[in-house]
């Protein structure tokens, strides 16, 4: 019975850790979505709403995206200063 119970717990485990690397790829898919919409007119407004508000934060950091990489997106797009622009969105 220890070891039934042990199968179950690992199948659970295993799904768990499935549904994260899920998660993790939606999020990755929806950041590289909105770099790719930006450069189109009619998406543009809505992409930097995403990339201004929390969409984004949230996304890179489910992503994996530390702080960093975080801003070397944004700095990509035009949207944050490096002490070297004033570009700030």
């Amino acid at each position: 019975m220890g070891e039934r119970m042990n199968q179950k717990k690992s199948r659970a485990i295993s799904r768990q850790v499935n549904n994260l690397k899920g998660i993790t790829n939606l999020a990755e898919a929806i950041i590289l979505q909105s770099l790719e919409d930006i450069w189109m007119p009619e998406y543009k407004k809505e992409t930097m709403e995403f990339f201004n508000g929390t969409g984004f934060k949230i996304c890179s950091e489910i992503a994996g995206l530390d702080i960093m990489k975080q801003f070397k997106v944004l700095h990509f797009i035009g949207g944050k200063s490096n002490g070297r622009n004033i570009r700030v969105h």
